[in-house]
């Protein structure tokens, strides 16, 4: 299995102007990863829709992501986990497009995502350094 697509959005007075690139590399995912921002770029998306498999991360404003990997369609969620960040502190991050807020358990730093979005990106498995709650 492999990587087929990778897709982002990109916010304009409320319309999303995002595309999709086919058969991306790594160097494809990681550029549409530091270009999120938080406001117009919200969220990447990765992975091989074919197999039900992908990695989706959001926000990037101040330096903050969330990140899940879904397997099986969906039936299979991991959300990456930030092991000093509080379940009660609400971290507020705009992600697709939508605003929210998420624990900072959640909310990830800009070295963790990217490392873990590159382990995905090579081998479709979440980092098993790195702790997921499923």
């Amino acid at each position: 299995m492999r990587i087929k697509e990778v897709s982002y959005d990109y916010w304009i007075r409320g319309k999303d102007n995002g595309e999709m690139i086919e058969n991306p590399t790594w160097e494809d995912v990681e550029k549409m990863i530091l270009s999120l921002d938080g406001w117009n770029r919200t969220l990447v998306s990765f992975g091989n829709y074919d197999e039900g498999c992908y990695m989706a991360i959001g926000g990037g404003k101040n330096g903050k992501y969330i990140a899940y990997a879904s397997y099986d369609d969906e039936e299979k969620i991991y959300n990456l986990i930030n092991q000093t960040g509080s379940e009660k502190e609400l971290v507020e991050l705009v992600v697709g497009g939508q605003r929210g807020n998420f624990p900072e358990r959640n909310c990830v730093s800009h070295d963790m995502v990217l490392s873990a979005a590159k382990k995905f990106f090579q081998t479709q498995e979440v980092d098993q350094n790195m702790e997921w709650e499923e």
